[in-house]
C-alpha cells in the first residue's frame, strides 16, 4: 500500500507537468514569433534540399529589366506597341503560351493606336494570357469586389480569360502558396499559373474545377492534373531553386530584330539583332520553341519583388514572375508538398511530453536531458527526411517546444521541490542551462533594448534652394523624376566618400561621416563631398538645360551645412520601428549651418570645428571665414566658414576675392568700418555670385557705421532665425 502511494506521488506530478507542457507548447505554436520561426524552418528545408532540375522545363522568363529600359528608346512605361512586337516575335519563335505578369489597366501614354496594335497581336495569335486582379472592398452590408483588369480593347480581343496575379502572403510577408483563383460575376478567374497551364494543354474550362469552398475534394482538378490542396483555394509551391534557375531573357533581346533599333544599335553603323540573327539569335537557337513564356518585371522601380524560400532574406526578394514559374513547374511535375496531419503532430507532442517526464521522474535527470536531446535531434532528422524524400512538411516548433518546455518543467520541479538540497544535481543543471534565462526567453518575449553611443563625427545637411517653387511649377511626375535623379547622384557621392545616409526629408539629405564605421578623416571627406556635390549639381544643371527642363531647374542650387563634434548615434525609434540615426546639440548646429548659409549668400557653410578637423588630414579645400555667430537655440558663439571650392579647381580670382574679403573682416571685427567697407566693396566686385558674403558685410558695415555697437563689442552676430 505504501509502495502504491509512493508510485502515485511520483506519477502524478510527472503527469501534471506533461499535460501542462503539452498545453503550453500547443498554445505557443499559434503566437506570431513561433509561427514565423516555423516558416523560417520550412524555408531552411528548401536550402538543405537544394535546387531541383528544371533542364526539361518548358518555362522561359522574359524580363522587363533595367537593361531593357536602357535599350528601348522610350522610358518605362513603354508604348504597348513594343508588347505587340514581343507577341509577334515570340510566336514567330514558336512560343506556345505567352503569359504577362503585368496588368495593362491604363491606356497607352504615347498613342492609343499602340493599344490597338497590341490587341490585334493578341487576337491574331490567341495564345496570350493577360493579368488582372480582384480587390475586396469591405462594405457596410456586403463584401464587394472591384476589378483591376486590362483595358477593354485588350480584354475583348483576347479569347482567354484574365488571369489573376495576386499571391497570398504568410505572416512574414513571404510567398509560399499559390491561389487557384477567384469568382467575380459568377465567372471563375484562375491564377496566372493555372490559366497558363490550361492554355498550354488546351484544357477546356469545363474540365477545370470551379473556385469556391463547396469543393471539399482533397484535389483541385485542372484537366489531367490533380493539384493537391493546402487550403480550399491554394496549394503549396515547391520552389525549384533560387532566383535564376529558370532561363531568363531580357525584354529587349526578344524585340531586337531587323525591324527594331535599340539605343545601343542607334549608335552603330550596322545592326546587332539578338532575336533573329542567323547565328546567335534566339529565333535560330530555338529559345522559345514550344515554351511557356512568362513576361514580368525585374526593375527595382516597379517593386514587384517578394520574399520566398531560397530568397527569404529581405535583401534577396525575387521578382514576382518567378513565383508563377515555380507554381507552374510544381503542377507540371505533380511535385506537390503535403503537410503532415495536425492530429498526428499533437499525438507526437503528447508522447514526447510523457516520455521525458517519466525518464526524468523514474530514472534520472541526466537520462531525462539525454532523452530530450535525442528526441529533438531525431525529430529534426525525421522532418528533414520527410521533406527531402517525400515532400512532406512536418511541424517543427510544436514538438521541439514540447520537448524543451517539458524538460524545463521537470528540471524546475526537481530543483524547487525535491532536490533543493542536492548541490550536485543543482550544479549539473546550472552548467547545462540557466532556468532564469530560459524563462525569460520563453515567457517574456522581450525585444533587444534600443540605444546609442556617443561618437565623434561630422553631421551633414543639404537642401535645395527654394524647393517650394519647384513644386508649384512642375507636374508631380516631372518633380519625382527630377528629385530622384538629383538624390541618386548626391547620395552616390556621399557613399563613395565614406558617408552614411541617415534619411531623406523631401528634397533634403541628412547624412553623417564617421559612423557606424569610423573613418579618421571624416571631416575632410565630408568637406570634399560637399564640393563634389556642388560640381555634380553644376553638371546636372547643364544636362537639364540641354534636356529642355524649365529655367528654374537649370538654375537649381542647394545649400550644405556641416558640423563636427560628439553626437549620439545608434538605433533609435520605437520598439516596433527604428533606424540608425544621430542626435544631439552638434547635429542641430550642423542643421543651423545649412539654413544659415542663405544669410551669407553662400552654398556651403561649416563650423570652425569641422574646418580644423578636416585640415588635420589634408588641404583639399579652400575656406573663407564668414563670421562669429550664436545660432538660435544656443548660447555659445561659434566661428563659421564657407568652403569656397576644391583647391584643384580654385582660380586666382577666388583667392584674390577671399584675401581682400578677409582683410575687410579683420577691420570689421576691429570696428574700423570705413576700411572694412573699402575691402568688402572691392571683394564684392570680383565675387562669383550676385548674392555673396561681401555684399552682406557691406550692408552690415553701413548699419554699424550709423549705429555703432556698444563698447567692448566682441564681434559676435546673433542669428535670430533658424
Amino acid at each position: 500500500m505504501a509502495k502504491n502511494k509512493s508510485s502515485k506521488k511520483k506519477v502524478l506530478p510527472a503527469l501534471l507537468i506533461a499535460i501542462a507542457a503539452f498545453i503550453t507548447s500547443f498554445i505557443l505554436m499559434f503566437i506570431t514569433p513561433v509561427q514565423i520561426l516555423e516558416l523560417d524552418y520550412n524555408d531552411q528545408l528548401f536550402e538543405w534540399r537544394g535546387p531541383l532540375d528544371v533542364s526539361e522545363s518548358p518555362v522561359v522568363l522574359v524580363a522587363i529589366s533595367q537593361k531593357a529600359d536602357e535599350e528601348i528608346p522610350q522610358k518605362y512605361p513603354w508604348p504597348t506597341s513594343v508588347y505587340a512586337h514581343l507577341v509577334h516575335n515570340l510566336n514567330k519563335a514558336g512560343a506556345k503560351v505567352i503569359a504577362f505578369d503585368v496588368v495593362f489597366d491604363n491606356p497607352d501614354l504615347y498613342d492609343f493606336k499602340n493599344d490597338t496594335l497590341f490587341a490585334e497581336a493578341i487576337k491574331e495569335h490567341g495564345n496570350v494570357i493577360l493579368a488582372g486582379d480582384l480587390q475586396r472592398n469591405e462594405g457596410s452590408l456586403s463584401e464587394l469586389k472591384s476589378t483591376i483588369f486590362p483595358i477593354p480593347v485588350l480584354n475583348t480581343n483576347n479569347p482567354n480569360r484574365v488571369a489573376l496575379v495576386h499571391v497570398p502572403r504568410d505572416l512574414d510577408g513571404a510567398v509560399r502558396s499559390y491561389a487557384f483563383g477567384n469568382v467575380h460575376n459568377e465567372i471563375n478567374y484562375y491564377g496566372l499559373g493555372l490559366e497558363t497551364i490550361r492554355k498550354y494543354f488546351d484544357i477546356p474550362y469545363e474540365e477545370v474545377d470551379p473556385i469556391g469552398p463547396d469543393n471539399e475534394s482533397k484535389y483541385f482538378d485542372l484537366g489531367p492534373f490533380d493539384i493537391l490542396k493546402d487550403s480550399p483555394n491554394s496549394f503549396l509551391i515547391n520552389y525549384y531553386g533560387p532566383e535564376g534557375i529558370f532561363p531568363e531573357v531580357s525584354f529587349e533581346e526578344v524585340i531586337d530584330d531587323s525591324g527594331y533599333t535599340t539605343v545601343f544599335e542607334s549608335g552603330l553603323e550596322f545592326g546587332v539583332n539578338s532575336f533573329d540573327d542567323p547565328e546567335f539569335g534566339h529565333l535560330n537557337l530555338g529559345t522559345f520553341e514550344d515554351k511557356i513564356v512568362i513576361v514580368g518585371s525585374t526593375m527595382p522601380l516597379l517593386k514587384d519583388f517578394y520574399a520566398t524560400p531560397f530568397a527569404n532574406d529581405g535583401n534577396n526578394a525575387r521578382p514576382g514572375y518567378q513565383i508563377h514559374a515555380n507554381a507552374i513547374q510544381t503542377v507540371l511535375d505533380s511535385n506537390y508538398i503535403e503537410r503532415f496531419r495536425g492530429w498526428y503532430t499533437l499525438l507526437i507532442m503528447l508522447v514526447f511530453c510523457l516520455v521525458i517526464t517519466m525518464s526524468n521522474r523514474f530514472v534520472s535527470a541526466n537520462l531525462g536531458v539525454f532523452v530530450s536531446l535525442m528526441m529533438a535531434a531525431g525529430y529534426f532528422g525525421v522532418t528533414y527526411w520527410a521533406f527531402v524524400s517525400h515532400n512532406i512538411l512536418m511541424v517543427i516548433t510544436g514538438p521541439v517546444l514540447a520537448i524543451f518546455i517539458t524538460q524545463l518543467g521537470m528540471v524546475g520541479y526537481e530543483y524547487y521541490v525535491e532536490q533543493k538540497e542536492k548541490r550536485r544535481i543543482k550544479g549539473m543543471f546550472e552548467s547545462y542551462v540557466s532556468p532564469e534565462l530560459v524563462n525569460q526567453m520563453i515567457e517574456s518575449g522581450e525585444e533587444p533594448q534600443l540605444g546609442g553611443e556617443e561618437t565623434f563625427m561630422t553631421a551633414f545637411f543639404s537642401d535645395i534652394v527654394s524647393f517650394s517653387t519647384f513644386s508649384e511649377q512642375l507636374e508631380a511626375k516631372e518633380l519625382v523624376k527630377l528629385i530622384n535623379e538629383y538624390l541618386s547622384s548626391m547620395t552616390e557621392i556621399i557613399n563613395d566618400r565614406g558617408g552614411t545616409l541617415d534619411k531623406y526629408i523631401g528634397d533634403a539629405i541628412v547624412a553623417f561621416f564617421g559612423s557606424p564605421v569610423y573613418i579618421k578623416d571624416h571631416a575632410l571627406q565630408a568637406c570634399v563631398s560637399s564640393q563634389l556635390m556642388q560640381k555634380e549639381l553644376k553638371r546636372l544643371r547643364e544636362k537639364w538645360a540641354k534636356d529642355g527642363w524649365p529655367e528654374i531647374v537649370s538654375n537649381m542650387h542647394h545649400r550644405i551645412g556641416m558640423n563636427t563634434g560628439n553626437m549620439v548615434t545608434g538605433n533609435m525609434g520605437s520598439n516596433r520601428r527604428f533606424n540608425y540615426t544621430m542626435m544631439g546639440d552638434n547635429v542641430n548646429l550642423a542643421a543651423r549651418c545649412e539654413s544659415g548659409a542663405k544669410q551669407y549668400g553662400v552654398f556651403t557653410m561649416i563650423t570652425e570645428a569641422t574646418k580644423n578637423e578636416a585640415e588635420k588630414f589634408g588641404d583639399d579645400c579652400v575656406y573663407r571665414q564668414l563670421d562669429h555667430i550664436v545660432v538660435k537655440g544656443r548660447s555659445q558663439p561659434v566661428k563659421i566658414f564657407e568652403i569656397a571650392d576644391l583647391k584643384e579647381d580654385a582660380d586666382q580670382q577666388l583667392y584674390d576675392c577671399i584675401g581682400i574679403y578677409e582683410q575687410g573682416l579683420e577691420h570689421y571685427f576691429n570696428m574700423e568700418w570705413d576700411k572694412a567697407l573699402s575691402n568688402f566693396r572691392e571683394s564684392e566686385r570680383i565675387e562669383k555670385y550676385e548674392q555673396n558674403p561681401s555684399g552682406i558685410f557691406v550692408e552690415r558695415c553701413e548699419l554699424m557705421k550709423k549705429d555703432p555697437p556698444v563698447e567692448g563689442w566682441d564681434g559676435v552676430f546673433i542669428m535670430e532665425g533658424k
